[in-house]
Protein backbone atom coordinates (compact mmCIF):
# COMPACT_ATOMS: atom_id res chain seq x y z
CA UNK A 1 0.00 0.00 0.00
CA UNK A 2 1.31 3.20 -1.00
CA UNK A 3 1.80 5.84 1.15
CA UNK A 4 -1.26 8.38 -0.39
CA UNK A 5 -3.57 5.61 -0.07
CA UNK A 6 -2.83 4.89 3.51
CA UNK A 7 -3.57 8.26 4.33
CA UNK A 8 -6.17 7.83 2.14
CA UNK A 9 -7.64 4.38 3.81
CA UNK A 10 -7.02 5.87 7.30
CA UNK A 11 -9.25 9.03 6.55
CA UNK A 12 -11.62 6.76 5.97
CA UNK A 13 -11.39 4.58 9.11
CA UNK A 14 -11.50 7.92 10.58
CA UNK A 15 -14.98 9.01 9.22
CA UNK A 16 -16.30 5.53 10.01
CA UNK A 17 -14.78 6.20 13.79
CA UNK A 18 -16.54 9.34 14.09
CA UNK A 19 -19.86 8.32 12.48
CA UNK A 20 -20.36 5.41 15.06
CA UNK A 21 -19.75 8.55 17.61
CA UNK A 22 -22.74 10.38 15.96
CA UNK A 23 -25.07 7.47 16.13
CA UNK A 24 -24.26 7.22 20.24
CA UNK A 25 -24.17 10.73 20.57
CA UNK A 26 -21.19 10.92 21.82
CA UNK A 27 -18.75 13.54 21.82
CA UNK A 28 -15.08 12.20 20.24
CA UNK A 29 -12.64 12.71 23.21
CA UNK A 30 -9.87 11.48 22.10
CA UNK A 31 -9.93 8.39 24.17
CA UNK A 32 -12.78 7.45 23.02
CA UNK A 33 -12.61 8.33 19.69
CA UNK A 34 -9.09 5.98 19.88
CA UNK A 35 -11.34 2.83 21.12
CA UNK A 36 -14.17 3.50 18.14
CA UNK A 37 -11.08 3.57 15.39
CA UNK A 38 -9.79 0.30 17.31
CA UNK A 39 -13.26 -0.94 16.90
CA UNK A 40 -13.82 -0.90 13.34
CA UNK A 41 -10.57 -2.08 12.36
CA UNK A 42 -11.36 -5.18 14.31
CA UNK A 43 -14.50 -5.14 12.49
CA UNK A 44 -13.01 -5.04 9.23
CA UNK A 45 -10.98 -8.13 8.89
CA UNK A 46 -9.96 -7.87 5.34
CA UNK A 47 -6.25 -7.97 3.95
CA UNK A 48 -5.87 -4.14 3.60
CA UNK A 49 -6.42 -3.76 7.33
CA UNK A 50 -4.48 -6.36 8.16
CA UNK A 51 -0.91 -4.66 6.49
CA UNK A 52 -2.12 -1.85 8.36
CA UNK A 53 -2.01 -2.99 11.45
CA UNK A 54 1.22 -5.18 10.91
CA UNK A 55 3.07 -2.47 9.25
CA UNK A 56 1.62 0.25 11.46
CA UNK A 57 0.97 -0.50 14.79
CA UNK A 58 2.71 2.16 16.34
CA UNK A 59 -0.77 4.27 14.83
CA UNK A 60 -3.26 2.27 16.87
CA UNK A 61 -1.19 1.59 19.68
CA UNK A 62 -3.16 1.44 23.31
CA UNK A 63 -3.02 4.09 25.35
CA UNK A 64 -2.02 3.72 29.23
CA UNK A 65 -4.96 4.64 31.21
CA UNK A 66 -2.15 5.09 34.21
CA UNK A 67 -0.10 7.01 32.36
CA UNK A 68 -3.05 9.44 30.68
CA UNK A 69 -4.05 9.80 34.39
CA UNK A 70 -0.55 11.08 35.30
CA UNK A 71 0.02 13.38 32.76
CA UNK A 72 -3.52 15.05 33.21
CA UNK A 73 -2.85 15.20 37.37
CA UNK A 74 0.37 17.12 36.51
CA UNK A 75 -1.31 19.09 33.50
CA UNK A 76 -3.87 20.85 36.56
CA UNK A 77 -1.13 21.08 38.80
CA UNK A 78 1.28 22.83 36.76
CA UNK A 79 -2.16 25.04 35.00
CA UNK A 80 -3.46 25.45 39.51
CA UNK A 81 0.51 26.69 40.00
CA UNK A 82 0.06 28.97 37.43
CA UNK A 83 -2.97 30.61 38.29
CA UNK A 84 -1.59 30.70 42.11
CA UNK A 85 1.05 32.76 40.84
CA UNK A 86 -0.65 35.59 38.40
CA UNK A 87 -3.17 36.16 41.81
CA UNK A 88 0.22 36.66 43.63
CA UNK A 89 1.83 39.16 40.97
CA UNK A 90 -1.54 40.44 40.59
CA UNK A 91 -2.09 41.28 44.63
CA UNK A 92 1.76 42.28 44.82
CA UNK A 93 1.33 45.12 42.22
CA UNK A 94 -2.01 46.62 44.16
CA UNK A 95 -0.01 46.49 46.90
CA UNK A 96 3.61 48.34 45.10
CA UNK A 97 1.60 50.64 43.01
CA UNK A 98 2.84 53.88 43.72
CA UNK A 99 1.29 56.80 46.29
CA UNK A 100 0.32 58.97 43.49
CA UNK A 101 -1.86 61.30 45.83
CA UNK A 102 0.86 62.28 46.81
CA UNK A 103 2.70 62.54 43.37
CA UNK A 104 -0.59 64.80 42.37
CA UNK A 105 -0.22 67.42 45.46
CA UNK A 106 3.82 67.52 44.72
CA UNK A 107 2.80 68.95 41.40
CA UNK A 108 -0.11 70.99 41.86
CA UNK A 109 2.31 72.84 44.50
CA UNK A 110 4.06 72.83 41.14
CA UNK A 111 1.37 74.03 39.01
CA UNK A 112 1.74 71.25 35.74
CA UNK A 113 -1.83 70.73 34.51
CA UNK A 114 -0.60 67.73 32.00
CA UNK A 115 1.93 66.35 34.31
CA UNK A 116 -0.98 65.56 36.50
CA UNK A 117 -3.44 64.76 33.77
CA UNK A 118 -1.36 62.17 32.63
CA UNK A 119 -0.26 60.39 36.00
CA UNK A 120 -4.20 60.12 36.90
CA UNK A 121 -4.86 58.25 33.46
CA UNK A 122 -2.32 55.82 34.37
CA UNK A 123 -3.51 55.50 37.48
CA UNK A 124 -6.58 54.76 36.18
CA UNK A 125 -5.67 52.51 33.87
CA UNK A 126 -3.60 50.76 36.18
CA UNK A 127 -6.51 49.70 38.07
CA UNK A 128 -8.51 49.00 35.45
CA UNK A 129 -5.78 46.53 34.36
CA UNK A 130 -5.98 45.28 37.65
CA UNK A 131 -9.23 44.52 37.68
CA UNK A 132 -9.46 42.80 34.61
CA UNK A 133 -6.88 40.30 35.74
CA UNK A 134 -9.03 39.51 38.84
CA UNK A 135 -11.71 38.50 36.02
CA UNK A 136 -9.35 36.73 34.42
CA UNK A 137 -7.80 34.55 37.71
CA UNK A 138 -11.75 33.96 38.34
CA UNK A 139 -12.67 32.67 35.15
CA UNK A 140 -9.42 30.15 34.69
CA UNK A 141 -10.23 29.27 38.26
CA UNK A 142 -13.50 27.97 37.28
CA UNK A 143 -12.32 26.64 33.94
CA UNK A 144 -9.67 24.16 36.12
CA UNK A 145 -12.65 22.87 38.16
CA UNK A 146 -14.46 21.95 35.36
CA UNK A 147 -11.76 20.42 33.63
CA UNK A 148 -11.15 18.34 36.56
CA UNK A 149 -14.79 17.48 36.92
CA UNK A 150 -14.76 16.30 33.27
CA UNK A 151 -11.32 14.20 33.55
CA UNK A 152 -13.31 11.80 36.21
CA UNK A 153 -16.18 10.83 33.72
CA UNK A 154 -16.49 8.25 31.46
CA UNK A 155 -17.51 9.69 28.01
CA UNK A 156 -19.58 7.06 27.20
CA UNK A 157 -21.73 6.26 30.27
CA UNK A 158 -21.34 9.09 32.50
CA UNK A 159 -20.61 7.36 35.58
CA UNK A 160 -17.44 8.10 36.91
CA UNK A 161 -14.62 6.39 35.57
CA UNK A 162 -11.69 4.41 37.22
CA UNK A 163 -9.48 7.12 38.11
CA UNK A 164 -12.17 9.01 39.98
CA UNK A 165 -12.67 5.67 42.37
CA UNK A 166 -9.21 5.57 42.95
CA UNK A 167 -9.12 9.05 44.28
CA UNK A 168 -12.62 8.31 46.44
CA UNK A 169 -11.17 5.29 47.90
CA UNK A 170 -7.95 6.78 48.64
CA UNK A 171 -9.58 9.12 50.68
CA UNK A 172 -12.21 7.06 52.42
CA UNK A 173 -9.81 4.91 53.39
CA UNK A 174 -7.59 6.87 54.59
CA UNK A 175 -9.94 8.17 56.77
CA UNK A 176 -11.00 4.74 58.19
CA UNK A 177 -7.79 3.25 58.23
CA UNK A 178 -7.99 2.62 61.93
CA UNK A 179 -11.44 1.57 62.50
CA UNK A 180 -13.98 -0.05 60.98
CA UNK A 181 -16.22 1.67 58.13
CA UNK A 182 -19.51 1.07 57.28
CA UNK A 183 -18.67 0.67 53.35
CA UNK A 184 -19.52 -1.78 51.24
CA UNK A 185 -18.02 -2.12 47.59
CA UNK A 186 -20.01 -4.03 44.65
CA UNK A 187 -18.40 -4.66 41.66
CA UNK A 188 -20.50 -5.60 38.58
CA UNK A 189 -19.98 -7.53 35.32
CA UNK A 190 -21.40 -8.14 32.26
CA UNK A 191 -21.96 -11.52 31.59
CA UNK A 192 -21.08 -12.84 28.04
CA UNK A 193 -20.67 -9.20 26.92
CA UNK A 194 -18.67 -10.59 23.86
CA UNK A 195 -21.23 -12.16 22.60
CA UNK A 196 -23.09 -9.09 22.44
CA UNK A 197 -20.32 -7.09 20.36
CA UNK A 198 -19.97 -10.11 17.99
CA UNK A 199 -23.72 -10.83 17.53
CA UNK A 200 -24.82 -7.06 16.74
CA UNK A 201 -22.10 -4.94 16.53
CA UNK A 202 -20.18 -2.93 18.75
CA UNK A 203 -22.57 0.19 18.35
CA UNK A 204 -25.21 -2.44 20.41
CA UNK A 205 -22.41 -2.96 22.73
CA UNK A 206 -21.89 0.25 23.63
CA UNK A 207 -25.42 0.98 23.84
CA UNK A 208 -25.24 -1.64 26.32
CA UNK A 209 -23.35 -0.17 28.40
CA UNK A 210 -25.15 3.09 28.21
CA UNK A 211 -28.41 1.43 29.72
CA UNK A 212 -26.14 -0.02 32.43
CA UNK A 213 -25.20 3.22 33.71
CA UNK A 214 -28.51 4.62 33.36
CA UNK A 215 -29.49 1.28 35.60
CA UNK A 216 -27.02 1.82 38.03
CA UNK A 217 -28.35 5.95 38.52
CA UNK A 218 -31.72 5.08 38.75
CA UNK A 219 -31.10 2.91 41.40
CA UNK A 220 -29.29 4.46 43.72
CA UNK A 221 -29.89 7.48 45.57
CA UNK A 222 -28.49 10.92 44.74
CA UNK A 223 -24.94 10.44 46.82
CA UNK A 224 -24.59 7.18 45.71
CA UNK A 225 -21.72 7.04 42.89
CA UNK A 226 -20.97 4.44 40.70
CA UNK A 227 -18.22 3.63 38.16
CA UNK A 228 -16.93 2.64 35.01
CA UNK A 229 -14.32 0.63 36.74
CA UNK A 230 -13.04 -0.25 32.80
CA UNK A 231 -14.46 -2.52 29.81
CA UNK A 232 -17.58 -4.10 31.23
CA UNK A 233 -16.93 -4.02 35.00
CA UNK A 234 -19.11 -0.99 37.09
CA UNK A 235 -18.03 -0.49 40.38
CA UNK A 236 -20.68 1.13 43.18
CA UNK A 237 -19.36 2.02 46.78
CA UNK A 238 -22.05 2.06 49.22
CA UNK A 239 -21.03 4.51 52.30
CA UNK A 240 -22.21 4.55 55.26
CA UNK A 241 -24.56 1.19 55.20
CA UNK A 242 -23.95 -2.21 56.43
CA UNK A 243 -23.43 -5.28 54.00
CA UNK A 244 -27.09 -6.70 54.29
CA UNK A 245 -28.40 -3.22 53.18
CA UNK A 246 -26.06 -3.29 50.58
CA UNK A 247 -26.88 -6.75 49.61
CA UNK A 248 -30.14 -6.06 48.71
CA UNK A 249 -29.17 -2.55 46.50
CA UNK A 250 -27.09 -5.14 44.44
CA UNK A 251 -29.62 -7.87 44.11
CA UNK A 252 -32.17 -5.31 42.89
CA UNK A 253 -29.66 -3.89 40.23
CA UNK A 254 -28.98 -8.00 38.92
CA UNK A 255 -32.92 -8.50 38.88
CA UNK A 256 -33.79 -5.35 36.81
CA UNK A 257 -31.17 -6.26 34.63
CA UNK A 258 -31.94 -9.48 33.71
CA UNK A 259 -35.58 -8.64 33.96
CA UNK A 260 -35.25 -6.17 31.31
CA UNK A 261 -34.75 -6.21 27.24
CA UNK A 262 -32.48 -3.98 25.36
CA UNK A 263 -34.10 -3.36 21.72
CA UNK A 264 -31.60 -2.48 18.71
CA UNK A 265 -32.30 -2.61 15.39
CA UNK A 266 -35.34 -4.62 15.90
CA UNK A 267 -33.17 -7.11 18.13
CA UNK A 268 -34.25 -8.13 21.42
CA UNK A 269 -30.92 -8.34 23.31
CA UNK A 270 -31.48 -10.03 26.77
CA UNK A 271 -28.83 -8.96 29.27
CA UNK A 272 -27.37 -10.41 33.03
CA UNK A 273 -24.55 -9.21 35.61
CA UNK A 274 -22.80 -11.00 38.15
CA UNK A 275 -21.66 -8.91 40.93
CA UNK A 276 -18.85 -9.15 43.72
CA UNK A 277 -19.68 -7.18 47.05
CA UNK A 278 -17.50 -6.72 50.72
CA UNK A 279 -17.55 -4.49 53.15
CA UNK A 280 -14.46 -2.86 54.63
CA UNK A 281 -12.58 -4.34 56.74
CA UNK A 282 -10.16 -2.09 59.20
CA UNK A 283 -6.46 -1.60 57.51
CA UNK A 284 -8.16 -1.85 53.82
CA UNK A 285 -6.07 -0.36 50.84
CA UNK A 286 -7.73 0.48 47.63
CA UNK A 287 -6.27 -2.74 46.07
CA UNK A 288 -7.21 -5.16 48.76
CA UNK A 289 -10.87 -3.21 49.37
CA UNK A 290 -10.73 -4.01 45.28
CA UNK A 291 -9.44 -7.37 45.48
CA UNK A 292 -11.56 -8.70 47.81
CA UNK A 293 -14.90 -7.63 46.05
CA UNK A 294 -13.18 -9.06 42.48
CA UNK A 295 -12.74 -12.34 43.98
CA UNK A 296 -16.13 -12.71 45.07
CA UNK A 297 -17.35 -11.37 41.47
CA UNK A 298 -15.15 -14.49 39.87
CA UNK A 299 -16.78 -16.82 42.48
CA UNK A 300 -20.40 -15.62 40.43
CA UNK A 301 -18.94 -16.25 37.11
CA UNK A 302 -18.33 -19.70 37.88
CA UNK A 303 -21.68 -20.47 39.70
CA UNK A 304 -23.70 -20.02 36.66
CA UNK A 305 -23.51 -16.21 36.42
CA UNK A 306 -26.42 -13.65 36.87
CA UNK A 307 -26.15 -13.40 40.81
CA UNK A 308 -24.28 -11.67 43.61
CA UNK A 309 -21.88 -13.39 45.56
CA UNK A 310 -20.60 -12.35 49.14
CA UNK A 311 -16.84 -12.24 49.75
CA UNK A 312 -15.69 -14.76 52.72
Amino acid sequence: MKKEELNNFIKEIGEEAYKRLQKLDIPPYPKYYQDSFKDFLKDNKNKDVETLLKKNAYLIESINDNKDSYMADNCYHIAKESIKEFSKTNEHIKRSSIDLSKITKDLEDLDNTKLIESFNEFHKNLLRTLKEADKTIIRLQEEILELEKESNIDPLTKLYNKRALLKDLESILEFGKDRDLDLCMVIFDLDDFKKVNDTYGHIAGDKTLIYIGKVLKNSLRNEVKAYRFGGEEFVVLLNRIGLDAALKIAQRIVDTISESKLIYKSNTINITVSGGITSHKKGDTPDSFIERADSALYEAKNDGKNKIVVAS
